[in-house]
């Protein structure tokens, strides 16, 4: 009989292979198993594993834990134990993943993932929860890699699950993780991790009926309500069900005339027009205890006009700093009594405006051509130039 791996044998002590029922064993057999040093990372070994004539055919990855409510429906021939180890394996064709387990590559992520595919069809996602853990502050769960999540997929598209994409912040020398969690296709809420040097920070956006909820974990949040004549930002303190709401109204362009020039205002665009937005009343200079909000959420919150549903693409630039994140179009104040910002006339033709930006209380020279055009030219230049 091929003795099998026990406790005693540590998978890298020994020459790994893989016998014709995907068992794992330290006897020579049908497959050797050759370690992958570039897959093999955040504690899972990963070996790519060769038949008689040198050719790869095979993937086996061992070294974590394998939740038992994540296999249900699964061919059991791809994943096994020993007893030292849980693993998983895959079956290639013409070298490309065809049948079982096999690990996606994530640039220092400490997400671990496998993709179960069934004749050359992705249709599964097995990782680890990473982001639970976090919020659990499960220390021990990180000594150890436990596949306790999965992802399933109709014709190679999420259906529901999560979907991991890096952001590279250079402008803030951090990097972030933008999940997306995903519901019969549908995206439910969005969660991002940061990391920067001796720091980290991790936010929530949750769509409500009405509006949205943006939290940073330690920080107050915000909960945005809107309603056809405008919205309300709420600041909520951790300990707290509410706290403090400011609202504001919503006026068309052509009613630009009833709104107050002496305070601020910010311009947005719904449905290819032009609006403007104020606060109900005159607000002051944020107490020490508005502060505690987190900086970024509070920049989202102001780029957050309706209901239509936040995008991958609106968070990777909300995360990034560009602006023109959803549909705001800037902003305009006094500032010693001097114009700051921008502002919007008519243009020659119906449909067009013509923007001005004011800067140390002068209007500057155009960066752009910015006469008679669409909002969606002025939109396309606030994120390229503004």
């Amino acid at each position: 009989m091929t003795p099998l791996l026990t406790f005693a044998q540590q998978p890298d002590e020994k020459t790994l292979y893989l016998n014709s029922k995907n068992e794992v064993t330290t006897t020579k057999s049908e497959f050797k198993c050759i370690k992958n040093k570039y897959l093999s990372a955040e504690r899972i070994d990963c070996y790519d594993c060769e038949n008689a004539q040198h050719q790869i055919v095979k993937q086996l990855s061992v070294n974590f834990k394998i939740a038992d409510t994540i296999k249900q429906g699964i061919n059991p021939a791809y994943f096994g134990h020993t007893d030292f180890t849980e693993y998983l394996t895959g079956d290639l064709k013409a070298g490309k993943p065809y049948n079982g387990f096999f690990k996606e590559k994530k640039e220092g992520s400490e997400w671990v993932i496998y993709n179960y595919y069934q004749q050359g069809i992705l249709v599964q996602q097995w990782y680890n929860d990473l982001f639970n853990k976090i919020l659990a502050e499960d220390h021990q769960e990180f000594s150890d890699v436990k596949l306790d999540a999965k992802n399933t997929f109709i014709n190679g598209k999420i259906d529901t699950g999560i979907e991991i994409i890096p952001v590279n912040m250079k402008e803030q020398r951090a990097m972030a993780e933008l999940i997306r969690t995903v519901k019969n296709t549908k995206t439910v809420l969005f969660r991002v991790l940061i990391f920067a040097e001796n720091t980290g920070v991790l936010l929530r956006i949750s769509p409500l009926k009405q509006g949205y909820l943006l939290e940073d974990f330690g920080k107050n949040s915000l909960k945005i309500t809107f309603t056809p004549e405008g919205r309300t930002i709420e600041t909520i303190a951790p300990e707290k069900k509410s706290g403090k709401a400011i609202a504001y109204n919503y006026y068309s362009f052509s009613d630009r005339a009833k709104v107050d020039k002496n305070r601020p205002y910010s311009y947005f665009q719904k449905s290819n027009k032009l609006y403007i937005e104020q606060p109900e009343v005159a607000q002051k200079e944020p107490e020490d205890h508005d502060q505690e909000s987190s900086r970024m959420l509070r920049k989202l919150s102001l780029s957050l006009y309706d209901t239509t549903p936040l995008e991958t693409s609106d968070m990777i630039a909300f995360l990034q700093k560009r602006n023109g994140i959803k549909n705001y179009m800037g902003d305009y104040g006094l500032y010693e009594g001097k114009a700051e910002g921008f502002v919007y006339k008519p243009g020659d033709t119906e449909g067009t405006y013509t923007m001005e930006l004011y800067s140390q209380r002068k209007v500057e020279p155009a960066k752009i051509p910015a006469k008679n055009k669409t909002l969606k030219e002025l939109a396309a230049a606030l994120k390229t130039y503004y």
